[in-house]
């Protein structure tokens, strides 16, 4: 009996990092994230440097900083999906229009790393990730070179080419992670509420299952470049992460990262772009619908109501 008292009064000892992608994706988005910064909700933050508001978001988060009661971890957030390339278009001809706008679907780049046609395909990749994490360092002295943070717009990093890619400039440029995301999301923490069954879209447990093996085909890697094991947050309720069902999953989740020794990381989109921020750069049709959506409003909400930063911190 005694020993059971002490399991249940025993406080979870699992790292917790509340984290907002998408800085830099619009200025309002980005004013978005700020206001969260300012106020205490989030621990890091990851920059996209291939939009044309970029420089405009840098400016803003300098100005910004001072109001911040503690400096957010900074991630690369490598964009291949939407946006301008950082490369001469002409070295893209398989990602890009004659624009320079990415033009390549994440089912592609996947089914592509099992064609012959990978390796033309992983050179230009690497060309474009590596500008892109030169850009991002090149503007942000608190990401180190050698401590780099990195992930990527809609998780492509995970796909096999991209993340061979990643992999080898880093080696090649002598760069070292600090951290790099492991979209591995824990499935069956989602079944155990079965009021909630009806709330998820069945394209996210596809999500969750597709990047659940990539994460598998990359732990190997992962390990040999000393990632710390995680879990993340944010795919099956990707959209979504409201304060209800959070607060409903959260012990659950906690619980699970623990047992398994990995940080957890909750994934919020809390910046919304404006429809009249929306131009050509933005070349996925289906993708704007979320952007613009006010469920990102829904997610800042829950940022602020949750307020878990402060308390992640402390742990």
């Amino acid at each position: 009996m005694q020993r059971i008292a002490q399991r249940k009064s025993r406080k979870m000892s699992v790292r917790i990092d509340i984290h907002a992608d998408d800085f830099g994706e619009s200025v309002h988005a980005s004013r978005d994230i700020l206001e969260c910064l300012k106020d205490g909700k989030l621990n890091s933050i990851s920059v996209l440097a291939n939009m044309s508001c970029f420089e405009e978001c840098v400016r803003l988060y300098r100005e910004a900083q001072e109001e911040f009661p503690w400096q957010p971890a900074i991630s690369v957030h490598v964009n291949l999906m939407e946006g301008s390339c950082l490369s001469d278009p002409k070295d893209l001809p398989d990602l890009v229009d004659e624009k320079g706008h990415f033009q390549i679907s994440w089912e592609k780049l996947f089914f592509v790393s099992y064609l012959p046609s990978r390796n033309r395909f992983k050179k230009q990749l690497k060309k474009e990730i590596e500008l892109q994490i030169k850009a991002v360092a090149g503007v942000f002295s608190e990401l180190n070179l050698q401590e780099l943070r990195i992930d990527s717009h809609q998780h492509t990093h995970m796909i096999p080419v991209v993340a061979k890619a990643l992999f080898e400039v880093l080696d090649e440029q002598g760069w070292r992670a600090a951290y790099i995301r492991d979209a591995k999301e824990p499935f069956l923490v989602f079944l155990k509420k079965t009021s909630l069954y009806k709330t998820y879209r069945p394209v996210n447990f596809v999500k969750n299952i597709l990047l659940n093996y990539c994460s598998a085909l990359l732990q190997k890697r992962f390990r040999n470049a000393g990632m710390k094991p995680m879990y993340l947050w944010g795919l099956i309720m990707s959209g979504h992460m409201d304060e209800e069902r959070i607060r409903q999953l959260l012990p659950d989740m906690e619980k699970k990262a623990e047992h398994n020794g990995r940080m957890l990381e909750i994934l919020f989109h809390p910046g919304q772009v404006l429809r009249e921020e929306i131009s050509d750069e933005f070349s996925q049709e289906d993708a704007i619908a979320f952007h613009v959506s006010q469920d990102r409003s829904v997610e800042k909400q829950a940022v602020y109501a949750l307020d878990l930063a402060q308390k992640a911190r402390k742990r």
